[in-house]
């Protein structure tokens, strides 16, 4: 069932229940109403009969005829006057004498030929009257008046259904519309969806599928950009691969074993930069930033993972104190920074040339300075030295170690700057939360 079936259900359910429950209370009260109003009329019947009788000679009342006089009856209402001690004065329908005689005054119920009435008895000084109605004429009335005040409520009904109708029908509008919006959408078109002349109640909804949107499409955009690059710097190795192998082929001895040499040089390389595709890949997916705070990493230990992977211990010079150090990220990231920080400055800084390391502790952030020796970098150069495959004068490395560096220390709260000059070749300042 649809939303819309399903409002009206429910509203139309609920309306037709309110309204049904409304017309039999108001049907009740109105019978109770009629038929005290048509038991008071009976009363004042009874009354005004008294008062015309009150200029009746006593001698009337008094007398020993049996003769009694009778009334011009009319159909449905019956009355006899009689004194206290019997006697019928006058009356309207003789044959009625056992509904009629009533000694004790208030209103009862009687039966005659199958048909009740409703009696009526007034004790007035030395005088009895009894007045009746046929029911049969109380329920016509009864029915009629039923008949009248139901039919308001009847088209009072079917005007709120359809009024209900129309109502969700217009309310659901704007749905309609952006279900045909969507509908008509390219199947590449991941644009975000309009706000405006949505209901309060739906904008929320159509704010988290935008997010969605614009989260699917960052997606396709790393994962196109993932590609492109794949393509654009796995294809030189790959050559490079390729012609050793060829040349491999072709010659034999010493210049084979080099061929071969080079050939696995270059799967080497290809397998380390495909690596760090996909790192960069998943730092910018952001993978990082939605995961927990990680548990602090001792510095000291991932400082000495990442002079063990690069085979700089003998070259690096770095405080005892780094040891009671602990960084805000987890342990494979942190040694991935100082890994490529370490392997930049052996391939690029002065050979054999020492790598000073310096720790310290401020206002919640370790800063961590990393200094190689070389030839200084220009600043057009060094500001450049954070973009992909941006290798300078150096055409060795996959030019991506400093990308990932940046990409993991920015995701994790942190910061990374580069300065060059003074007889410094390269200073690496990370700046990154104490754990």
């Amino acid at each position: 069932m649809n939303l819309r079936l399903r409002l009206v259900a429910t509203l139309g359910i609920t309306l037709v229940l309110l309204w049904s429950i409304t017309a039999i209370w108001s049907m009740r009260d109105l019978s109770a109403q009629l038929e005290e109003s048509l038991d008071q009329r009976l009363a004042q019947s009874a009354r005004m009969v008294a008062g015309l009788l009150d200029r009746v000679p006593a001698t009337s009342w008094n007398g020993t005829e049996d003769e009694t006089p009778t009334i011009p009856s009319l159909d449905g209402i019956a009355c006899r006057v009689s004194s206290l001690r019997g006697q019928v004065v006058a009356g309207t329908h003789p044959e009625m004498n056992d509904v009629l005689a009533v000694e004790a005054e208030g209103y009862r119920y009687r039966e005659h030929n199958g048909q009740r009435w409703r009696v009526y008895t007034l004790v007035d000084n030395d005088k009895r009257i009894t007045v009746a109605d046929r029911l049969k004429e109380r329920e016509a009335l009864l029915l009629q008046v039923r008949r009248a005040a139901l039919y308001p409520f009847l088209l009072a009904l079917v005007g709120s259904l359809v009024a209900l109708w129309w109502g969700v029908t217009r309310g659901l509008a704007p749905l309609a519309k952006l279900q045909q919006r969507l509908i008509l959408r390219e199947h590449n078109d991941l644009s975000a969806l309009p706000l405006h002349g949505l209901p309060g109640e739906i904008r929320p909804l159509i704010d988290s599928f935008n997010t969605l949107l614009a989260r699917t499409r960052r997606m396709l955009e790393l994962e196109q950009r993932f590609t492109d690059d794949a393509a654009h710097e796995l294809r030189t190795p790959l050559t490079a691969v390729r012609t050793h192998l060829q040349i491999a082929r072709r010659v034999d001895g010493h210049q084979q074993y080099e061929a071969m040499q080079q050939a696995e040089a270059g799967v080497d390389r290809l397998t380390k930069t495909l690596g760090q595709l996909l790192l960069l890949a998943r730092m910018e997916s952001e993978d990082i930033t939605r995961a927990r705070r990680p548990d602090p990493t001792p510095l000291g230990g991932a400082l000495v993972a990442a002079m063990t992977e690069t085979g700089s211990r003998d070259h690096c010079h770095y405080p005892q104190g780094v040891n009671q150090v602990h960084v805000a990220l987890s342990e494979p990231l942190l040694v991935t920074v100082l890994r490529n920080l370490l392997e930049n400055a052996m391939r690029h800084g002065a050979l054999g040339a020492p790598i000073e390391i310096s720790v310290q502790e401020s206002k919640g952030m370790t800063v961590i300075d990393i200094t190689s020796q070389g030839e200084t970098i220009a600043a057009e150069h060094l500001s450049r030295l954070t973009e992909r495959f941006h290798r300078g004068d150096h055409p060795k490395g996959s030019g991506l170690g400093l990308s990932i560096v940046e990409a993991i220390v920015t995701r994790a709260g942190g910061r990374v700057t580069f300065a060059s000059g003074n007889g410094v070749g390269l200073r690496v300042t990370l700046q990154l939360p104490s754990g």
